[in-house]
């Protein structure tokens, strides 16, 4: 790798790392299967997701894409947690072998409740 390619690498690096941190922390969101009970999601330091809806809890990865958070879950859904123009959050999700290309199934908004650290 040439030198000017690295140095903008290193550059653009802090970048990345603070968009993700910026969206760390516990989010709330209205859980489509139980419109009582609202979805807790955690997107945790190391790229851990965590999710939990009354007494059903589970666990994936997310990274850092476009501004946004991408939250892969063990059950083969995908959540997109994207900050909107107007300062708020929506929650994106597409079920288990739904193409990302195509319209999310569940659309709704998320705010956070908790930011990392506390």
């Amino acid at each position: 790798m040439s030198r000017p390619v690295l140095a903008v690498l290193l550059l653009l690096l802090p970048a990345v790392v603070a968009a993700g941190h910026a969206l760390e922390g516990i989010w709330s969101a209205p859980s489509l299967s139980r419109p009582d009970t609202p979805i807790l999601i955690g997107l945790l330091p190391g790229g851990i997701a965590t999710e939990q809806i009354g007494d059903y809890r589970d666990s994936g990865t997310w990274t850092p894409e476009d501004g946004a958070a991408r939250i892969d879950w063990g059950k083969g859904w995908v959540g997109l947690l994207r900050p909107m123009p107007d300062g708020g959050h929506r929650l994106l999700t597409w079920k288990a072998g739904s193409s990302l290309a195509g319209p999310p199934d569940d659309d709704k908004p998320a705010v956070r409740v908790k930011p990392a650290g506390d």
